[in-house]
């Protein structure tokens, strides 16, 4: 192992310690923060939730009613005293990056978005919970929650941020900023800085130079062809970025160094798409500093907010 990820392993090692469902925060900062990827989590709702929920009429609420019972499930068992906020992607949010990278996230455009007929509801019964909720115009939900997130860790808050989606791995700082994935085994659902660089070879600040040579097929970047985690992890050596790369590599990063150079402008185009924007506009007073009260049961909460 290089010097420089060495070096940045222990560091994320100091500060996360051995996984624990608790995130203290500084003596005096407030509650620690739980934000929660709401789109993820109502697709992963409605196509995982392990059975079908329906009303007596027949109406498919699964989506609806398995977003409300995951996000109880998660805040009671991992961040019972965390504030809870959850954050949607904009209709427009990812026009930007689809600008600057032609077919960023077009391969979603024929997927099944049939989750998304949930989405008002869903917001009605955070409303109904006192669950603050935000979908800011323009903008992909990662960045806002990057953005919440450097807001409260700046202010010394733990951060927690429920989703199973890896983009968010560049947000992974020490005891700061941790994310939660209920679907991966018990003892690993907490990933960490130190856990990133453990799997994948590569700091969390490397994380966008990694995902753009390797690829990510989830927002339509190919990645350069040939070029797989432990390439990308060899020519990301010592903590180097894109403009850090090696002049000369043997074996198959060689291969991958001179396919990276041959399509430049693409991968450094890929790597700032794939990057997080943590100063995005979000409004102010959204974080509260006081702990989120345990959620009512789904169906009863869903009944309060006249969806059941």
């Amino acid at each position: 192992m290089d010097a420089r990820l060495a070096a940045g392993l222990h560091e994320a090692r100091s500060h996360t310690g051995r996984q624990t469902d608790a995130h203290p925060a500084v003596a005096g900062a407030g509650p620690a923060l739980m934000l929660v990827d709401g789109h993820h989590l109502l697709y992963r709702a409605h196509f995982g939730f392990p059975r079908r929920v329906t009303t007596a009429s027949g109406e498919d609420l699964t989506g609806l009613f398995g977003f409300v019972a995951l996000l109880r499930k998660a805040h009671r068992e991992h961040c019972p005293d965390h504030e809870v906020v959850v954050v949607f992607d904009a209709e427009d949010g990812s026009a930007g990056r689809a600008e600057n990278v032609p077919g960023y996230k077009a391969g979603r455009a024929g997927a099944d978005h049939s989750p998304v007929v949930h989405l008002p509801a869903a917001k009605l019964a955070l409303d109904t919970a006192g669950v603050r909720w935000l979908e800011q115009p323009g903008c992909e939900g990662d960045d806002a929650l990057a953005t919440l997130a450097r807001i409260a860790a700046d202010t010394g808050r733990a951060v927690v941020v429920f989703s199973g989606d890896r983009d968010l791995y560049g947000l992974l700082d020490g005891q700061r900023v941790r994310i939660l994935n209920t679907q991966l085994p018990a003892g690993r659902q907490l990933v960490t800085a130190a856990d990133v660089a453990t799997r994948f070879g590569v700091l969390p600040v490397q994380w966008p130079d990694f995902r753009a040579l390797t690829g990510d097929a989830s927002d339509g970047i190919p990645g350069v062809a040939g070029v797989g985690p432990v390439t990308a992890g060899q020519l990301l050596a010592d903590g180097r970025h894109l403009e850090d790369l090696p002049e000369t590599a043997t074996g198959r990063a060689g291969t991958g160094l001179a396919r990276a150079r041959a399509q430049w402008p693409e991968v450094v185009a890929w790597r700032e798409a794939l990057r997080l924007n943590a100063r995005v506009p979000v409004p102010d007073g959204l974080l509260t500093d006081r702990a989120t009260p345990e959620l009512l049961p789904a169906g009863r909460l869903l009944t309060e907010a006249g969806l059941w």
